[in-house]
């Protein structure tokens, strides 16, 4: 169960239902330093009690659209920041419809990864376009078992499920829509490799899915362009409730993932800034497993970190 705090007071989300915005809105744990500590902080999962044993995959990634080349911009001074925060990792950046990706430590950006939590934004588009669920605030009725995160133990929609991160929810919903039907969408989502080998409601927290952040990137985008096989409505709900912070002229959306099963435990942060008529989809993922003094890193530096990084690129204001 991946179970961490996705919003404390320094990240600035919201508890409860979450921010409304118009279809295409302007848009278990490794430590206990990892565990969800109140109801203002979103909670992501890892799935269980698993240990983690998974190492990075080294398979290549390869592109799920054909097209030109990508190019890649190496960012070497985003280093910097990655420094700051006492953490290895990898961020990459496109301007939507761009043929140039910013990027820290391409070949790091290039390895996939368990996706973990980042999946539930696919997972909810599943689960909308198999109508499991009609909509995104349809109830689903709390299983009464008790649950380390007090933000999980309740009813939910799926609107706050991935706010806090409700694992059960996504797992249920999962074992709704089935092993066949869930393996082709994932397939011809174009999402990462595509193996949903590991149990329906575990391949994307222990099981064989493996994504790496240059392909989260063609994911994001084809989300944005609507090159994903769901209709609008669909696409527009579940980018509706992945708004996290907006302004004036502008939203940032993402969604946390918290893989213990990596080794270390890998954090990521994924997701989409619409600013004006200009959109970006980012991608990071940074370890978060102990250092040599035993000191864990706090989650919160996914979004610490992506945001100065953002904001240097010219995606935040």
């Amino acid at each position: 169960m991946e179970m961490k705090s996705e919003t404390t007071a320094s990240w600035g989300h919201h508890c409860g239902r979450g921010i409304r915005v118009a279809r295409r809105a302007i848009g278990l744990v490794a430590t206990v330093t990892l565990a969800v500590s109140a109801c203002s902080a979103g909670v992501e999962d890892s799935g269980g009690t698993a240990s983690p044993t998974s190492t990075p995959s080294t398979d290549s990634t390869t592109s799920s659209t054909s097209g030109p080349a990508p190019v890649y911009e190496e960012r070497p001074e985003w280093a910097e920041v990655f420094e700051q925060h006492g953490v290895s990792g990898t961020i990459a950046i496109r301007e939507v419809g761009s043929e140039t990706t910013l990027v820290f430590d391409r070949a790091r950006a290039e390895v996939r990864r368990i996706p973990a939590s980042t999946f539930k934004i696919l997972n909810s588009m599943i689960i909308l376009e198999t109508a499991v669920l009609p909509d995104t605030e349809t109830l689903v009725p709390w299983d009464g078992v008790e649950r380390e995160v007090p933000a999980w133990n309740g009813d939910h929609t799926l609107r706050s499920a991935i706010e806090v991160s409700a694992v059960w929810v996504y797992q249920a919903m999962a074992r709704e829509v089935g092993e066949e039907r869930m393996a082709d969408l994932v397939a011809s989502a174009g999402f990462g490799n595509g193996d949903t080998g590991g149990g329906i409601d575990q391949f994307w927290l222990t099981g064989d899915l493996r994504i790496s952040p240059t392909e989260q990137l063609r994911f994001l985008e084809a989300m944005v362009t609507g090159d994903l096989p769901f209709s609008d409505e669909v696409v527009s709900s579940v980018r509706d409730i992945l708004v996290r912070e907006t302004g004036d002229g502008w939203a940032w959306s993402h969604k946390t993932g918290l893989a213990l099963a990596e080794e270390p435990t890998l954090g990521w942060l994924v997701g989409t800034v619409e600013n004006g008529d200009r959109t970006w989809v980012f991608a990071l993922n940074v370890d978060l497993g102990p250092d040599d003094s035993g000191q864990t890193p706090s989650p919160a530096v996914r979004e610490d970190i992506a945001r100065a990084v953002l904001t240097q690129a010219g995606a935040l204001p």
